[in-house]
Parts: structure tokens; C-alpha cells; sequence
């Protein structure tokens, strides 16, 4: 049996050169209009296969007939943990209805600290809430928001005591806030974007996110310029019997360039031995 050390090796490399800062993730969205899924570190977390799209470099979350939930997971990290990103909400023609009191959450970690989208308080067209671990928001942030308008969001999860705090357009951690219930002590390790059935099934379209340990780490969206590289239809370490004479795979790079030999004697890094 043969095993694929060169792929062990690379993957090797790879992941001890990940590591920057206290930056979790720096996510564009600057992708081919389609299915999200298979893009970056993206996986799907149920749902039908395909139906949570990117549009225009933006994560669309189409709350009613789309079903399909995606999910970035990454190491847990301890104490508290933030998380950023741009939203708009398209224009539903009226202001967002009270209706049922149906209000899904689009955005969590783990199904903890999640943000959705609730009728205006006053004469605006939407507001946005918070919960730490509840599927109705727990606190309502204190202005009414405007269709189709950017906003940057801001939440905090305190995973010592399991609470919530979420800021709208903030300049410093110090600038008005809501929080959420005090929940017990829980570890994340994912962030998620959901879609489900709503009052109003509104979309909300999610730009520049970054995730983070510090607030001044997610504040403003920073592209990575961290290399990147995917590996897919082999595994480390993976055993080939000794009449493999073809493997297929896949290869994803980002912010840097991967080339054979240009002639010039410049290795590729297949070595002769």
C-alpha cells in the first residue's frame, strides 16, 4: 500500500500557516452568483442541497420556500467571542407586520446568540433583536431600521455566562448596545446562516463578515490576504493499492498563484525522487 505523504506534507504547511491574529474568518463573499456551499470553508447544515445562494458577493438569506442552512465551523476559542457583518433587508412594499409573532432568526453561533429580524416599534419599516439562547429575540434594539438601507452588526457572546450583547453601526464596544438573558457557560464552534419560514419571509442579504476574539477585531471588514488552499477528492493520508495509476482531485486556491515549472528552472515543488 502506498500513502499520499506529499499530500500529508502539503496539508502539513498549510494548516501551520493559518494562523493570524486574532481573526477567525474575513469573508467577502466574492464568489460566482450561485449555491454558497463548496465556496471557502462553507458547509451545509441542513436544508435542500443548493438553495442558500450567493448573489452580487453577497450571502442572500431568503427566508420561506429556500430551506438549506450553511455554516462556517472553526476551533472554539475561550472567553468571548464576536462576530460582524453587513445586512440589508429588501423592501417588502409595507412595514415589516407584527403578524403571528412568527420572527425566525437568520444568523447564530450554534444556535446561541441569535439575531432575526421583528416589526418596527415606531414608523419605521423593521427592527432587528438579539437572544443569547431563545428562538424569539430577548432584547429589540431601540430605532426602527429601513429597507434596503446597510447596516453593520455587531454581537458579542459571552460564552462564560452564555449572554448575547448586540451593537447596530457602532463606532467603539463603549457605544449603545442590547443584550440578551444570561444563559449558563456554552462553547461555540460554528457561525450560521439560516433560512427557515417567517411572517413576513423576508431576504436579508449579508455582507463583509468577519469573526473574531476582540470587538476591534470584527469592527471593520479587513480582506483576508492569508494564502489559502483546498484539497479535495484525496484525504490525508489517504492508501492507494499498488495498481493506482490516476487519482482525481481537486484544487481551490486563493491570494496567491500555483504554477507548474515556467521553464525558467524554477522548481514546482515535485521534486524528482
Amino acid at each position: 500500500m502506498k500513502k499520499n505523504y506529499f499530500l500529508t506534507l502539503l496539508l502539513t504547511l498549510f494548516i501551520s500557516g493559518l494562523s493570524y491574529g486574532q481573526v477567525i474568518l474575513s469573508e467577502g463573499f466574492s464568489y460566482a452568483d450561485g449555491s454558497l456551499v463548496g465556496n471557502g470553508e462553507w458547509t451545509a447544515n441542513g436544508g435542500t442541497a443548493g438553495d442558500f445562494l450567493v448573489s452580487s458577493g453577497q450571502a442572500v438569506v431568503q427566508h420561506g420556500a429556500p430551506s438549506e442552512d450553511v455554516r462556517y465551523s472553526f476551533t472554539p476559542v475561550s472567553g468571548d467571542i464576536y462576530v460582524a457583518f453587513d445586512f440589508s433587508v429588501d423592501d417588502l412594499g409595507a412595514p415589516y407586520s407584527a403578524g403571528n409573532s412568527d420572527y425566525e432568526y437568520f444568523a447564530h453561533f450554534n444556535f446561541r446568540a441569535q439575531i432575526d429580524i421583528v416589526p418596527p416599534s415606531g414608523s419605521g419599516d423593521y427592527n432587528i433583536g438579539v437572544s443569547s439562547d431563545a428562538n424569539t429575540a430577548e432584547a429589540i434594539w431601540a430605532t426602527d431600521l429601513t429597507f434596503g438601507t446597510s447596516y453593520r452588526a455587531v454581537m458579542k457572546f459571552n460564552q462564560d455566562t452564555g449572554t448575547a450583547e448586540l451593537w447596530i453601526d457602532p463606532t467603539a464596544s463603549t457605544d449603545t448596545s442590547i443584550v440578551g438573558t444570561d444563559d449558563g457557560a456554552f462553547s461555540v464552534s460554528s457561525f450560521d446562516l439560516r433560512q427557515s419560514d417567517s411572517v413576513e419571509n423576508e431576504t436579508v442579504r449579508v455582507d463583509n463578515l468577519m469573526i473574531g476574539e476582540t470587538f476591534s477585531d470584527v469592527l471593520t471588514f479587513v480582506a483576508s490576504t492569508t494564502p489559502e488552499l483546498s484539497i479535495g477528492g484525496v484525504t490525508d493520508n489517504q492508501e492507494f493499492s499498488p495498481q493506482t495509476t490516476d487519482v482525481s482531485i481537486t484544487v481551490s486556491v486563493n491570494n496567491f498563484t500555483f504554477s507548474a515549472d515556467d521553464g525558467s528552472g524554477a522548481s514546482d515543488g515535485s521534486g524528482d525522487g
